[in-house]
């Protein structure tokens, strides 16, 4: 039987899942969708653009959360407990911030989320904060001291540096200082659709020589130019990053979120939008008014062994296909988490 041709079922129940980056996982709502779709573990986002007060309070609410669903959801604070979420048939939980407000301009914050569980952190969202430029800053400044500070007692404590929706001269320079691989948890090809939040193949060479790993997201601008992308199309980005730099530096950060088709009415959809637009949180450029439906077949986090089946029937093998779910970000947290 060829490779492509074995049940992608056996292969998704077999291999270890892993999304690097879920918003919609802070609903408890949609965690359902998840252990659904065979999911074992989730880097669900806690915070990254609030107050050190209520990033606290997003953490207290999960470890209430999961105190209560002990039997379906586990804290995952090392790569054994990966390992052990999917042996016990739980959804293990992975704290990720996605940006570092939260961090109040204290580096010490850094070694107390970490002790709270927090294992990774990206270091700013679209916008310019303490730490340096986000992608959508038109004057793409570099790290300042004070990120670079925090980059070094990230290193420190055993924190993976997250570096999406962060400036293209800041994620170049954090590279370059940090002593440890980085990530880039939902960041897709610059070179197959171009927007402010994709990668340029210099910026993929350079987190591929440092052992670090490129999470393919699913928002659909970030894949084509069109609200709902096609299988194919999806599949350039983790080709391209293949062809680029091996198959050991890309992984799966699908990046579902409450806003996007089949979870949010059109109507919830706008008001998102809207929100955030005002904010100056987002750009019309880079994220175009809904509908939001996430690539053709894994348009939802319970169909994502359909994910599984593409790449097998795209002539990517068992192997490949369990680097892509979980192995390559699993040799990253091996590497940094103490």
């Amino acid at each position: 039987m060829n490779e492509h041709t074995v049940d992608f079922l056996d292969v998704h129940r077999n291999v270890l899942t892993y999304d690097a980056v879920s918003p919609l996982a802070q609903d408890e709502r949609y965690l359902d969708l998840m252990i659904d779709g065979g999911l074992n573990v989730v880097a669900a986002t806690i915070g990254g653009m609030d107050t050190l007060e209520s990033t606290m309070h997003s953490i207290s609410m999960w470890y209430e959360r999961i105190r209560r669903r002990s039997d379906e959801l586990m804290l995952v604070t090392s790569v054994d407990q990966m390992e052990e979420a999917k042996e016990l048939g739980k959804l293990g939980i992975i704290f990720h911030l996605q940006g570092a407000v939260p961090l109040d301009r204290d580096i010490n914050t850094i070694q107390t989320y970490y002790q709270l569980g927090v294992r990774v952190i990206q270091l700013t969202y679209n916008l310019k904060d303490f730490v340096g430029d986000g992608c959508e800053e038109p004057g793409d400044g570099g790290l300042s001291t004070f990120g670079r500070n925090v980059i070094a007692e990230m290193n420190k404590v055993g924190m993976v540096v997250d570096l999406s929706h962060t400036g293209y001269r800041t994620t170049m320079e954090a590279m370059e200082i940090s002593q440890d691989p980085c990530i880039f948890s939902h960041s897709n090809c610059n070179a197959v659709k171009h927007t402010n939040r994709n990668l340029q193949d210099d910026q993929i060479k350079k987190v591929a020589s440092m052992g670090g790993v490129i999470g393919i997201a699913g928002y659909p601008y970030m894949v084509a130019d069109t609200s709902h992308p096609s299988k194919q199309q999806l599949l350039a980005h983790f080709d391209h990053i293949v062809n680029v730099v091996g198959i050991d530096h890309v992984g799966v950060g699908c990046d579902y979120f409450n806003g996007q088709e089949h979870i949010a009415s059109i109507e919830e959809a706008r008001i998102i939008h809207n929100s955030w637009i005002q904010a100056g949180l987002w750009t019309l450029e880079t994220y175009p008014p809904p509908p939001w439906e996430w690539p053709e077949t894994i348009e939802t986090p319970d169909k994502l062994p359909n994910l599984t089946k593409m790449l097998l029937e795209h002539e990517y093998s068992s192997d490949d296909v369990a680097k892509i779910w979980a192995q390559n970000f699993m040799r990253v947290y091996k590497n940094v988490w103490k």
